[in-house]
């Protein structure tokens, strides 16, 4: 039952798509391959962490 209530609590996700030139795809591609961690956590982690500061 604990695992419906998680379910439940999580956060709404929302979708985006960000143009970016093909060197820096290619540099996120490259740690990513280099840090085994897909790209979407990559940079979900480098916009959490430069967003830190930012009010609500």
């Amino acid at each position: 039952m604990s695992k419906l209530q998680e379910a439940s609590e999580k956060e709404a996700t929302v979708r985006f798509t960000v143009d970016m030139s093909e060197s820096l795809h290619r540099k996120l591609s490259m740690l990513a391959a280099r840090t085994r961690r897909k790209k979407v956590d990559i940079v979900r982690m480098l916009l959490e962490d430069g967003l830190k500061d930012v009010e609500e």
